[in-house]
Formats: C-alpha cells, sequence, structure tokens
C-alpha cells in the first residue's frame, strides 16, 4: 500500500463524488451489473433488399417500400407511397388506392384505365403507375456512441446529443469475464477516491454543525 497526494480540479472532485455515491457495489444504477459501464447507443436501420426467395428469413420483419431517388424516404405502408407520389405532384390518384394484400391474385382497373391481374407488388405499383425504386425489409443494429462509468452522465449525453442520434438508448455492460486487465482496479481506484472525499465532505459537515 502506497500513500499519495495529488491535486484535483472541482470538476474531478464533482464526479469522483458523484460517481462513488451513484455507482458503489449494489446501486440501483448498476442495474444488477458487476463493475457496470454505461454506453449510449444510436439505432442504424438497415435495409434488406426484397426477394420472394427469402421470404421465409425475414417474415418477421416488416416491408418497407421507396420511390425516392436518393433512398431516403422509406413507408412500411404501401397505401401512404401512394398517396405521397400523387400528393407530391399536386394530383389526385385516379382509381381507389387499396393495400395489396386487398388485391393480390385480383384482376383490377390500373391508374391508365387498363385490365391488369395483381400477383406481386410490381404488379401492384405499376398498376398505379409508381415508379418504384427498391422493396426492403427493415432492420436495425445499436450502434455504439459513447461510455461512461455514471448512469445519470450517459443519459445527459444522450439528451443533449439526442439531435444527432436516433431512437437512442443507455446499455449497461460488464467488463467481461474473469477480466484481469486494467479496467476493474481503475474503476476501483476512483471509487475509493471518490468514497473517502464523501466521506470527508460528511465529516466536515458534521465538524461545523
Amino acid at each position: 500500500m502506497k500513500d499519495l497526494t495529488i491535486s484535483i480540479s472541482e470538476e474531478q472532485e464533482k464526479f469522483l463524488k458523484q460517481f462513488a455515491s451513484k455507482q458503489y457495489s449494489g446501486a440501483d444504477d448498476n442495474l444488477i451489473t458487476a463493475d457496470p459501464f454505461h454506453a449510449v447507443e444510436t439505432k442504424q436501420y438497415k435495409y434488406i433488399p426484397y426477394s420472394s426467395d427469402i421470404t421465409e428469413f425475414y417474415e418477421d420483419l416488416p416491408l418497407v417500400f421507396t420511390s425516392d431517388d436518393e433512398y431516403d424516404a422509406w413507408f412500411e405502408d404501401e397505401t401512404e407511397l401512394i398517396r405521397d407520389w400523387y400528393d407530391s405532384r399536386g394530383e389526385d390518384c385516379p382509381i381507389e388506392i387499396k393495400s395489396f394484400s386487398e388485391v393480390d391474385g385480383e384482376e383490377i382497373l390500373t391508374a391508365d384505365g387498363q385490365e391488369k391481374l395483381i400477383i406481386d407488388y410490381d404488379d401492384y405499383f405499376e398498376a398505379y403507375d409508381i415508379e418504384l425504386r427498391a422493396i426492403a425489409w427493415k432492420d436495425y443494429e445499436w450502434k455504439y456512441v459513447a461510455s461512461f462509468f455514471i448512469l445519470d452522465e450517459a443519459k445527459r449525453y444522450m439528451k443533449y446529443q439526442s439531435h444527432n442520434l436516433c431512437e437512442p438508448r443507455t446499455y449497461t455492460w460488464h467488463p467481461g469475464y474473469q477480466n484481469q486487465g486494467d479496467f476493474v482496479p481503475f474503476r476501483n481506484l476512483l471509487m475509493k477516491i471518490g468514497t473517502q472525499l464523501n466521506n470527508e465532505e460528511v465529516t466536515n459537515n458534521e465538524s461545523s454543525s
């Protein structure tokens, strides 16, 4: 054991005290995780091109549709894409807008007045005279953004960076099974310093009262 005297800033003191008071062993903010650290993560959407040949692998995911050349605007409801297509052109759809499931396997009157049998999505959008760019299954994954010792600080970051994030969340991680590296000893050191600072503050308050 070695004694050490160091100088710390007010901000460092604040975080050390906060860490010790909020993240001690068994604290609620540990979220039942030993030696935790807290990550802010953002949702990142990904699009899997639709093919009827692989439907069984992705049937639990929502299908989305786009007529956007830049592939930015996607619709989970095919009828909403049709409405948007005509609204953006200041026009009314010349035929009644029905969902794909309503006309699948049926022969309908198309937007240009022809009869057409609907057997797939290509037929469906052609019937409404829509220039479809893509159909895809919409999935997502969580992408790491930043990490924190203190859960409240992770939440604060998530709030002030919300304009740069997509449906963000905090996720609490364990340093890893049998991690014999530097993380746990350094975390314990910060906890020890913060606890000592908090204890000194209590003692000083009691002495002055």
